[in-house]
């Protein structure tokens, strides 16, 4: 095998990371690994169903700080019944011994907070699976509905219940007439950037994040939301304000290390981007495939057997990715194959 060329490496490594899809949506792609007990009734869940298979996850506040009270999380499935745990001071939750099949946490962080729920479903066999929780705040503690008309909020909130229900055309209406009602509505806009990402179309996505930006400027979750866009159009410089911003607050958030490893890639600082993409694979486990495949990139001209080990992970958790061959040819040749 010849000797690499470092500057060529590191071009191939970047045509390597910028080929396939940068974007992983902010609601499905995080997701957090923690490894801390969970305290309350089930101290460490060791009780269960007798499977292998286990729920970790992270509950995240808008705020970057938890309620004074424990956070409630209810764990419920037609098999194996309801099963109760809190979550640690850091927000780290788990639930152990679970077998395969459908589940629903339910979160309880208070009168400040809405009640969350999100859905998991287990694959039979898989040890782990990662859930991040982002709250939302109650309106009438929300200091970002101050100065809303009432009626503007109840279609805000009848657009997030739709939603949840995957009605997204009818929350895109339900948001719009939000906006007509109240033009700097930012909540209501960086919703909508969301559902335009949802649908690939992401200047609109970033017309709406901006507009929430300008009448919430120190918003975490309008400044991770609107950096993860900008990553994707390739703005690295406005995009690395936006997630620097963002992380103060949300540092738990396994995505917004990821998009601002992506981020200093592009701006070239490869330092600092394999720190961040590290930080994403400890916090989001198994739902950071994509850390992989840009730490595989990071590593190729330096450590061809790492970068190859990287790549491979980046396959065993997405083996459905859309440059999976082209990976596997990579990965051929830095393994010294034809």
């Amino acid at each position: 095998m010849s000797p690499v060329n470092p500057r060529a490496a590191r071009r191939a490594a970047a045509s390597l990371l910028h080929k396939s899809l940068l974007f992983a949506l902010l609601a499905s792609a995080a997701a957090l690994n923690v490894s801390a007990q969970a305290i309350g009734a089930h101290r460490g869940d060791t009780s269960g169903s007798g499977g292998n298979s286990s729920i970790q996850g992270h509950v995240i506040s808008p705020t970057g700080k938890l309620p004074d009270t424990r956070v409630r999380i209810t764990l419920d499935s037609v098999n194996s019944g309801q099963r109760v745990a809190f979550a640690n001071e850091d927000g780290s939750f788990n639930f152990n011994s679970l077998e395969g099949g459908s589940y629903t946490l339910v979160i309880d962080a208070g009168k400040e907070f809405e009640v969350a729920r999100e859905s998991v479903f287990i694959e039979a066999g898989k040890p782990m699976s990662n859930v991040p929780v982002y709250l939302r705040m109650r309106p009438e503690a929300n200091p970002a509905f101050a100065g809303v008309p009432k009626a503007a909020i109840d279609l805000y909130q009848k657009a997030v219940e739709a939603v949840r229900k995957k009605e997204n055309d009818k929350a895109m209406t339900l948001l719009g007439q939000a906006v007509a009602q109240h033009p700097q509505f930012a909540l209501a806009h960086n919703e909508m950037g969301l559902l335009h990402m949802r649908a690939g179309k992401v200047d609109k996505a970033l017309e709406e994040y901006k507009a929430a930006s300008a009448a919430l400027p120190d918003d975490a979750m309008i400044q991770l939301n609107y950096g993860t866009a900008l990553t994707q159009k390739k703005d690295f410089a406005a995009a690395e304000k936006q997630l620097r911003a963002a992380l103060t607050k949300l540092d738990k958030a396994a995505t917004g290390h990821l998009y601002l490893g992506i981020t200093l890639i592009g701006l070239k600082n490869y330092a600092e981007a394999e720190t961040e993409l590290q930080q994403a694979v400890k916090l989001g486990g198994e739902q950071m495939g994509a850390a992989h495949r840009y730490l595989g990139g990071l590593y190729w001209g330096r450590d061809p057997k790492r970068a190859a080990e990287e790549l491979e992970t980046y396959l065993k958790l997405v083996p459905k990715a859309p440059d999976a061959e082209q990976t596997r040819e990579a990965i051929k040749k830095l393994r010294g194959g034809d």
